[in-house]
């Protein structure tokens, strides 16, 4: 029998599927249901330890002479400060010791709780990781909590090794359960492991014949040594590569992440999924997760998981990756699951009823110069531009890091300082750019700076989002602000152009994007006036799925026409744009 607290289930289940054997007890009562399930369980060898700081010791030494992960388990209260020096030892010396701490579900600095000590920060050379596990209550809880537990036992093997800490908050007398859960392991390989031939090999047999598709978060501009690596990767396998305008790739087999979720809602899903790159800002990606063994390579040795569980890490550079199967495979691709998907996903082109974020992005998508650098504001700048190919010589980037609304404006000023004779264009919402305004009076802006502002009167994604309230308008979204960027420009010494409907912006757009760096004496600001009307119906049109006339998000649709405030004109503006 096992304890009934579902945290300490998958620890046990996943102590084992590491082949985790050793298990140094000291006495008490907070972690009572994992020692009790642990000496039911003979897969464990347990040994007793009274004291915990001879426990902890004790463990090193098995560790040492073993080469094997121990771990050590204590109560609350101080007991596991008697594990510090032993921890220390273990961290200069990389012992794999994995301390597993109990305590108080509802302990505090603002409860008055018996036995309770704050663990929340330690020294940092006394574990490699630490993890508090959640209390575990659904499905989602359940998959935090099995991520965190592979996050520390990865980490107590990965590049040498060493101790790491997992902090176990509940509380359970009842020991009735009769079995552990399924869990996944992530499988661990470094870069010795790839040039190892059979390793090698045994990975090449699992790609072989599968749909694989490589999905790039944001990257660091690509340099052609894994522009390559990856290209020889889809000529020898049957893949695709998933990307926004934030990946950075510029090579074979390009499918964007916006076309194929947001537009077409793709259900051709590939078997195999290699995941590299970090925070991808267009949300819809997560349906490529759907199904399919995901695979993450990791350059920094970190345990990083984007949607689903991830089976194996790689620890390694992206390129060795590539190379090393790419080398082991016989396989001369015909980018089947590539064309598969080009067909399904077919021609997008920016939608003319709606004088949109979207339609001023499918426009510049087709017009900016070869070879400028182009930054996006976070959410609707982004998510409209990732709908619409660029030339593959245009860099792109957007703040996805942080994610925050502050600062595009001058991070792109910042960005235009390297090369004053390439063009820098920004494409900005509203909230956004008047956060940030300030930097136009910096006194380095260049002609070489052109930034094209959506301006919508509002943070419209707060009326995108169809799980928000209707009246969040005037706080939430910042609605009314009735702001233009016309006087604070001229007087920072912008040209300023404007454009208020689908004429004006067409009858300017191409003296914006011009290819020539000197073609303006000074830096440019285009402001273009849409509507949260138009915003949503742009959205609605392109994001139906259907080649022909996309089907209507009634959602999205009744959350925009609390906008207007006739009755009669409500109801018409829903209907037209609902399902």
């Amino acid at each position: 029998m096992y304890t009934d607290d579902k945290a300490t289930l998958l620890l046990l289940a996943l102590l084992k599927e590491y082949k985790i054997k050793n298990i140094v007890i000291s006495p008490g009562t907070r972690n009572y249901g994992f020692a009790e399930s642990v000496q039911q369980d003979k897969f464990f060898n347990a040994y007793s330890v009274i004291d915990e700081r001879s426990a902890a010791y004790f463990a090193t030494g098995l560790a040492y002479e073993t080469g094997e992960p121990v771990v050590i388990t204590c109560t609350g209260a101080t007991a596991s400060r008697n594990y510090l020096s032993a921890l220390t030892e273990a961290y200069y010396r990389q012992l794999p010791i994995i301390a597993v701490t109990c305590g108080h579900e509802f302990g505090s600095p603002y409860n008055i709780t018996p036995q309770y000590t704050d663990r929340s920060v330690s020294q940092n050379d006394i574990k490699l990781c630490s993890v508090t596990l959640p209390t575990v209550i659904d499905n989602k809880t359940a998959a935090h909590c099995e991520l965190l537990i592979n996050a520390a036992l990865t980490k107590a093997f990965a590049r040498g090794g060493g101790p790491v800490h997992i902090n176990l908050l509940t509380l359970s007398y009842e020991v009735k359960t009769e079995s552990l859960p399924k869990v996944s392991k992530m499988d661990y390989y470094d870069a010795a492991d790839l040039f190892d031939k059979e390793t090698a090999l045994a990975l090449e047999k699992q790609l072989a014949g599968k749909k694989t598709a490589i999905m790039i978060g944001a990257h660091k501009k690509m340099g052609a040594a894994l522009e390559d690596a990856i290209n020889r990767f889809v000529d020898t396998h049957d893949a695709a590569v998933f990307v926004d305008h934030t990946s950075n790739y510029h090579g074979k087999n390009q499918i964007l992440t916006g076309q194929a979720f947001d537009i077409r809602k793709i259900k051709n899903l590939p078997e195999i999924i290699i995941d590299m790159g970090s925070v991808c800002g267009q949300y819809s990606v997560g349906g490529l997760y759907r199904k399919g063994e995901i695979w993450r390579i990791s350059v920094d040795g970190e345990v990083k998981q984007r949607y689903g569980k991830t089976k194996k890490l790689f620890d390694c550079r992206e390129e060795t990756f590539f190379d090393r199967l790419s080398a082991a495979s016989s396989f001369k691709s015909g980018h089947v699951y590539y064309r598969e998907l080009s067909d399904e996903i077919g021609v997008i082109e920016p939608e003319k009823a709606f004088f949109s974020n979207n339609f001023v992005s499918g426009v510049l998508a087709e017009k900016l110069p070869a070879g400028c650098s182009l930054h996006l504001s976070i959410l609707n700048s982004l998510r409209s531009m990732n709908m619409y190919r660029l030339d593959n010589s245009i860099d792109s980037i957007c703040n996805v890091g942080g994610f925050g609304i502050d600062g595009p404006v001058s991070t792109l000023v910042g960005q235009s300082m390297a090369d004053k004779k390439r063009l820098y264009f920004g494409l900005v919402g509203d909230l956004a750019f008047f956060y940030d305004m300030n930097i136009l009076g910096n006194r380095h802006v260049g002609n070489n700076l052109r930034i094209c502002l959506v301006n919508n009167n509002m943070g419209v994604e707060f009326r995108l989002n169809k799980l928000l309230k209707e009246d969040v308008n005037p706080y939430v979204a910042a609605a009314g602000h009735n702001g233009s960027a016309k006087a604070w420009a001229e007087s920072m010494g912008f040209l300023y152009m404007s454009a208020a409907n689908e004429e004006e912006f067409m009858a300017q757009v191409g003296e914006f994007c011009h290819p020539d760096s000197g073609h303006f004496k000074q830096p440019v600001l285009f402001e273009v006036f849409t509507t949260p009307e138009n915003e949503v119906g742009g959205l609605n049109d392109i994001c139906g799925g259907s080649s022909a006339r996309p089907k209507k998000c009634s959602g999205v649709a009744k959350a925009l026409s609390c906008f207007i405030p006739d009755k009669q004109k409500r109801r018409e503006f829903r209907k037209k744009h609902s399902h």
